[in-house]
C-alpha cells in the first residue's frame, strides 16, 4: 500500500501556520461555551473575574472570531484534499480508497471525540462531508465555485423549511436527546417545543458516569444544531472553495499571486465585516425582531465566509514579507488534529465539574486570557514534541489506521 508522507521539504509552510492560528481562532470560540458563559448566572462570577467591559469584549470578538475560524479550518481541509490528489495522481495511485479509509477513520475519531469528550465536535461533519468532497476533485474549476455559492446559499432555504414552511425537522433530533437523557435521568431544561439537557447542571456535574450519560444524549443536539442552521451545506461549500485554491496554490502560484490576494483581502472585509457586525447585533440584540432567525442565516452567509477568506488573503500577504513571525504557528498547526481534540481535554479538566470546577467564574476577558493560555501551552508542546517526533500522537494514530499499520 502506497504511503502518503509529504516531505518536510515539500511542505508549504503558510499552509501550516494558518492552520496553526485557525486553531486558535476555534479554541477563542469555543471556550466561551466550555466556560459556561453563556449557561451559567452571572451572579455566579468572580467579582474580580467579571468586568464592566465583558459586554463590548465580547460583542467586539464574536463579531471578528465566531465562525471565521472554522471556515478557515474548512478552507485547509479542502486545500489539504486537492494536495493528496495531486500527490497520488503523480504516483498513480487511485485517490478515492485512500481517501475513503482516510475519511472512514476521521469519522470514528470524531465520534469518539463527540460522544465521549463534547457535544461540540466538527471531526464527524468533516468525516462525513468528505465523503462527498473527493467526488468532486474531478470538477472544473468554474463549477466548484459555482456549487460553492449555491451550498452557501442553501441554509436560507433550510431556514425557509423550518421556519415559513414548517418542516421542522431538526427538532426530532432535540427529541431523540430528551428521549436518551430521560432515560439515563440526565436534568433537562425547556428548549422551544422540546426538552434539552440542563447545561448548567452538565457543567457543574462531578460524576464521570453521569457525564458520559449525558454526552451520549448531547450527540442528538449537536445533530440538531447543525441541521437547523445549515452548517453541512456551509462546511461543504468552503470545502469546495479549498479545493479551488488548493488547485491555484499548486499549478497557479496563488500564494505569491498579491495582486489577487490583495483583491481577496479588500472584498472579504470591506463586504464581511459590516455584514458580520450586524450579524453580531441581531444574535446579541434583534433575536426577538421579525425574522431574526432568517437574517442571522442571511448575514452568516454574506458576511462570514467572505471575512475568513480576507483574513486568509491577509495572513497570505503578510507572510510574504514577514515569514519569521508565523514560525511559532507551524508547528500547532502541523499537530492540528492533537490539539484541536486536546484543547477539549484542557478545558474540560479547568471548567467543568469533573475537573476543576471554573465554569460560569469568569467573564468575557478574563475567558480570553484563558484562551491564550492554553494555546500558548500549545505552543510549547507541540514545539517540543515535534522536536523528537515526525507528526503529533493523533496525527500518527490516524496515519496509522489509515494505512493499516
Amino acid at each position: 500500500m502506497v504511503k502518503l508522507i509529504t516531505p518536510q521539504k515539500d511542505r508549504i509552510q503558510f499552509l501550516d501556520a494558518l492552520r496553526g492560528i485557525a486553531i486558535l481562532g476555534i479554541l477563542v470560540a469555543n471556550i466561551y461555551y466550555f466556560s459556561g458563559l453563556f449557561f451559567m448566572d452571572p451572579a455566579e462570577q468572580y467579582p474580580w473575574a467579571a468586568s464592566s467591559w465583558d459586554m463590548p469584549f465580547d460583542f467586539v470578538l464574536y463579531t471578528l472570531v465566531d465562525g471565521k475560524f472554522y471556515s478557515i479550518f474548512s478552507l485547509l481541509f479542502g486545500i489539504g484534499c486537492a494536495i493528496q490528489y495531486h500527490s497520488l495522481q503523480k504516483l498513480e495511485h487511485p485517490f478515492v480508497p485512500f481517501f475513503t479509509r482516510r475519511m472512514f477513520w476521521l469519522f470514528v475519531i470524531g465520534m469518539c471525540h463527540l460522544t465521549f469528550i463534547w457535544l461540540g465536535d466538527i471531526l464527524t461533519l468533516y468525516a462525513v462531508l468528505g465523503f462527498v468532497l473527493m467526488h468532486f476533485v474531478h470538477t472544473t474549476n468554474k463549477n466548484l465555485l459555482k456549487y460553492a455559492i449555491i451550498l452557501l446559499l442553501l441554509p436560507l432555504v433550510n431556514d425557509f423549511v423550518i421556519n415559513h414552511i414548517g418542516w421542522n425537522y431538526p427538532k426530532h433530533f432535540f427529541k431523540m436527546n430528551q428521549a436518551v437523557a430521560t432515560y439515563f435521568d440526565i436534568p433537562m431544561r425547556e428548549f422551544g417545543e422540546v426538552k434539552t439537557t440542563n447545561m448548567n447542571h452538565y457543567l457543574k456535574n462531578e460524576d464521570w458516569g453521569v457525564f458520559f450519560k449525558a454526552n451520549l444524549s448531547n450527540v442528538f443536539i449537536r445533530i440538531g444544531y447543525l441541521l437547523e442552521e445549515g452548517r453541512p451545506f456551509k462546511v461543504l461549500g468552503i470545502f469546495l472553495i479549498g479545493l479551488w485554491s488548493g488547485r491555484a496554490i499548486l499549478h497557479n502560484n496563488l500564494l505569491t499571486n498579491t495582486k489577487l490576494l490583495r483583491k481577496i483581502a479588500l472584498l472579504g472585509i470591506t463586504i464581511g465585516l459590516p455584514i458580520c457586525f450586524l450579524r453580531t447585533y441581531i444574535d446579541f440584540f434583534g433575536y426577538e425582531l421579525p425574522y431574526a432567525s432568517t437574517l442571522k442565516t442571511l448575514t452568516y452567509a454574506l458576511g462570514t465566509v467572505p471575512l475568513a477568506l480576507g483574513y486568509a488573503a491577509v495572513l497570505a500577504l503578510l507572510h510574504q514579507k514577514k515569514a519569521t513571525l508565523f514560525r511559532w504557528f507551524e508547528p500547532v498547526g502541523k499537530m492540528a488534529l492533537t490539539n484541536y481534540i486536546m484543547q477539549s481535554f484542557l478545558a474540560i479538566g479547568f471548567f467543568y465539574g469533573i475537573g476543576l470546577g471554573f465554569a460560569g467564574k469568569f467573564g468575557a476577558i478574563a475567558i480570553f486570557g484563558i484562551a491564550l493560555l492554553i494555546y500558548t501551552v500549545q505552543i510549547i508542546g507541540s514545539n517540543l514534541w515535534l522536536q523528537r517526533f515526525k507528526q503529533g500522537p493523533f496525527e500518527g494514530l490516524w496515519r496509522k489506521l489509515t494505512y493499516k499499520k
